[in-house]
């Protein structure tokens, strides 16, 4: 089972032959493209994509133009079927509808790197606190820092900083590279932040000839007194939503099936609504897509570990 699910996410990771296609059709006539979306490339390595920045913006515009081809056929469809007047209106339809959805295609696909690489450094702010100590301690048994990254590799998870520890470990044994450059290389695939100062950190400590143990431990102190003062300002907005909470999903509606009942007595409708619907409306609709609501808001708020 273990090995099935490594293989499909091997699979996961690899890039697909869709991409290859699209970059032997597209690359000669895309280069153009290149140097106007550079800032891609950083974003790609940044999120540990693993798929070259060519390639992926090849791949960008054969999505592109494959939903521009189904966006006419939808227009061409649409105007079969439907009377659209003036009939000039019913002639752009098709290249409209396709030129929309093709920029809208284009778009997303220019955003999915830059959301990665914001996921991927919210998920490495809340691995640190947890992995810095572990280091701590192999540091203490005295392990060299290639041999730290090694432990960290053979780690049975998915967690943002144990793949890193892999990719280290793959450029050391696999690629030939040296500790420093490995994580060098690392570091320019890592979005700035706490743990791009930590692995800049650790590689000076390293060439120094500097207590490892020693660095781990002052930087975990850092990162813990960081992580109580994120914990004390989530704890202070929790209590806010809570408030919001009271008011929003029991205050609000008691106040407003009072006012309703009052009102009733003197008119049976509302602004032409009656008022047993709008009663209805707001026991199941406004008051559950509310509660919805406030449990997403509430679930991006608290840390996740």
């Amino acid at each position: 089972m273990k090995m099935a699910a490594t293989k499909q996410k091997q699979q996961e990771e690899s890039v697909g032959a869709i991409h290859v296609y699209s970059y032997k059709l597209l690359n000669d006539h895309i280069k153009f493209l290149y140097p106007k979306l550079k800032p891609l490339e950083k974003s790609i390595k940044q999120a540990m994509m693993p798929i070259p920045f060519e390639v992926y913006v090849s791949s960008m515009v054969f999505f592109s133009l494959i939903a521009g081809v189904c966006g006419v056929v939808i227009g061409l469809i649409a105007t079969q079927f439907i009377n659209i007047q003036p009939v000039i209106i019913a002639y752009l339809l098709p290249p409209v509808v396709g030129m929309a959805l093709m920029a809208m295609i284009f778009g997303v696909l220019q955003i999915i790197p830059p959301v990665k690489v914001k996921n991927r450094s919210t998920k490495l702010l809340e691995e640190i606190p947890h992995f810095i100590g572990y280091m701590s301690t192999l540091a203490t048994s005295g392990l060299s820092l290639e041999e730290i990254f090694k432990a960290i590799a053979k780690e049975e998870t998915e967690e943002d900083i144990v793949r890193d520890a892999r990719f280290i470990t793959r450029n050391i044994e696999i690629l030939g590279m040296d500790l420093i450059t490995a994580v060098k290389d690392l570091i320019n695939r890592t979005p700035p932040g706490p743990y791009s100062e930590l692995l800049e950190g650790a590689i000076i400590t390293s060439q120094s000839g500097g207590d490892l143990k020693e660095y781990f431990n002052a930087t975990a102190k850092v990162q813990l007194e960081e992580k109580k003062m994120l914990l004390q300002k989530t704890t202070e907005s929790l209590g806010s939503v809570a408030e919001i909470y009271t008011i929003l999903l029991i205050v609000f509606p008691l106040l407003a099936v009072i006012m309703l009942s009052i009102m009733g007595i003197m008119s049976p409708s509302l602004g032409g609504f009656d008022l047993l619907t709008l009663m209805n409306i707001l026991t199941f609709a406004v008051i559950p897509l509310s509660g919805v609501l406030m449990l997403v808001m509430m679930d991006t708020m608290v840390p996740k570990r």
